[in-house]
């Protein structure tokens, strides 16, 4: 283990790079740089640690795998923003308590809550007839003031027929769904993939269009069968993660 300190120690057998990388990244984990700060210059960490820009170079890359700093070319280096984590792969639960249930507050903007008529592939996700009535949602998620997560959610109508008049800012779908008509979810099929931002998602998110997303599909069912919901939500991949844990399946048989 690299015990923590401010300078290079010449003397030791350990690479120069990796020490220089430990101070860097315990000053960014002790706030001495924040998110979005800007590290000092090539030149200047040379100066300060008296190593060469090779072993810069190292170091920053190290940090820039681990996530810890961004690097763009002419450039200064700036500090990442802190993932937010999450398991909505194992859980039953949306993507409000989620982030809760985590130790995050977020806040949520209603941008549409109406009924439309079924298209087919809106009809073949929630398992109804094509121009059947649905309602359709789109919400925007922020964290700290920043968007995090923009959904886009269908619910059969003849199932929730209130939704539609619920002002759900603040408020999880699935929390409403089940106060009002006692729907719980039983299961769910979820995916999850990278994808690109196009100008709509990217101005609703404040990222330049073509940034990376995370894009999660769900489709969720109750207890008689039914397919009660299916939202399409796209994470910011730059704020993002999901955890996943993973066992010896033989194990729990």
């Amino acid at each position: 283990m690299i015990e923590f300190t401010d300078a290079i120690n010449f003397d030791s057998s350990i690479p120069y790079y990796t020490q220089l990388k430990t101070i860097l990244e315990e000053q960014i984990r002790q706030n001495i740089f924040r998110a979005g700060d800007h590290l000092p210059s090539h030149s200047e960490l040379c100066d300060q640690y008296g190593v060469s820009k090779a072993v810069v170079r190292q170091a920053l890359k190290q940090l820039e795998i681990e996530g810890l700093i961004v690097q763009r070319r002419g450039k200064l280096t700036m500090i990442a923003e802190k993932k937010i984590p999450g398991d909505l792969l194992q859980q039953l639960s949306g993507t409000y308590h989620n982030m809760t249930r985590l130790g995050y507050y977020p806040t949520t903007r209603v941008i549409l809550n109406h009924v439309i008529l079924a298209t087919e592939s809106i009809a073949k996700k929630l398992e109804i007839k094509p121009m059947d009535q649905v309602i359709e949602l789109e919400r925007l998620r922020f964290i700290e003031d920043e968007p995090f997560v923009f959904m886009r959610s269908y619910v059969p109508y003849d199932l929730c027929p209130k939704i539609a008049e619920i002002d759900l800012t603040g408020k999880s779908l699935l929390d409403e769904i089940k106060r009002e008509y006692g729907f719980v979810i039983s299961s769910s099929k979820r995916t999850i993939e990278a994808v690109s931002a196009r100008e709509t998602e990217a101005n609703l998110l404040k990222i330049s269009r073509g940034a990376p997303l995370l894009l999660f599909n769900s489709v969720s069912f109750i207890d008689t069968g039914r397919v009660i919901g299916s939202t399409r939500a796209l994470f910011r991949g730059d704020r993002a993660r999901f955890d996943v844990e993973i066992g010896d399946i033989n194990e729990r048989v």
